[in-house]
C-alpha cells in the first residue's frame, strides 16, 4: 500500500509546483504591465505639461524698452488721444529744425562746425510751439540750450563719432530736464486726459554735420 501511494503523490506535487510557478509568473507579468502603463501615463502627462508651458506667453521683462530706460528714445504712453490729420490718419509729430554754425577750439583759429539738427517731440503741444516760424519763449530757450551745448567743443570732439553721439544725447537730456512737467501743487489733481510725458523731447537727430578748417 505504501509503495502504491508514493508514486501517486509525486505527480500531484509536480502539478502543484507547476501551478504555483504559473501563478507567480502570471502575477509578475501583470505587475510589469501595470508598471508599464503607469510609466506611459506619466510620460504622456509630462508631454502635455510641456506643450501647455510652450503655449503660455512669456512673462514681460522687468524693464521694457522705452520705459525706465534712460537711453530710450521712445515716447511713453500718456493715454492722451490726439486729433486726426486731414486724411483721417494720426496727426504727424512736429519737428523743430535748427541750423547752427559755431567756432571750434583747436590749433587753427578759423575752424568751425556747421550742423543741422532735427528735434523730435513726445509733447506735441511743445513741439507745435517751437516748430513754427513764430517766435516763442520755448523756442528761444531751446536754441540757447543747443547753442550752449555745441559751443566750446574742440575739433577732435567734433570729428569723433562717439563724441558726436554723446553730444546728441547731452542736448536731448538737457532739453528734457528743462521742459519736464512739474508735479501738481498741493491740493491740485493731475488731469489724466492731459498728462504730460516725463520726457517731452523724444530725440535730437543730426542730419548734417560739416567741419571746416
Amino acid at each position: 500500500m505504501s509503495d502504491e501511494a508514493g508514486p501517486k503523490k509525486s505527480p500531484m506535487k509536480l502539478i502543484i509546483i507547476v501551478v504555483a510557478a504559473l501563478v507567480v509568473l502570471g502575477g509578475g507579468g501583470t505587475g510589469a504591465m501595470v508598471f508599464m502603463k503607469k510609466r506611459a501615463a506619466a510620460k504622456a502627462a509630462e508631454e502635455e505639461k510641456a506643450k501647455a508651458a510652450d503655449g503660455k506667453p512669456q512673462e514681460a521683462a522687468s524693464e521694457t524698452p522705452g520705459h525706465g530706460n534712460e537711453d530710450s528714445e521712445d515716447c511713453e504712453d500718456t493715454g492722451e488721444k490726439h486729433e486726426s490729420g486731414g486724411h483721417g490718419g494720426p496727426e504727424a509729430a512736429p519737428v523743430m529744425v535748427l541750423t547752427r554754425t559755431v567756432n571750434l577750439t583747436g590749433p587753427r583759429r578759423n575752424a568751425f562746425l556747421r550742423c543741422e539738427l532735427n528735434i523730435l517731440f513726445c509733447d506735441n503741444e511743445l513741439g507745435k510751439l517751437v516748430s513754427g516760424d513764430k517766435p516763442s519763449p520755448e523756442k528761444s530757450l531751446i536754441q540757447s540750450i543747443v547753442l550752449g551745448t555745441l559751443s566750446g567743443k574742440s575739433v577732435e570732439e567734433a570729428t569723433d563719432a562717439e563724441s558726436r553721439e554723446a553730444l546728441r544725447k547731452e542736448m536731448r537730456d538737457k532739453l528734457n530736464e528743462q521742459f519736464k512737467p512739474h508735479p501738481p501743487k498741493p491740493g491740485e489733481k493731475e488731469d489724466p486726459k492731459h498728462k504730460k510725458p516725463k520726457k517731452p523731447i523724444k530725440s535730437v537727430l543730426i542730419v548734417d554735420w560739416a567741419i571746416q578748417q
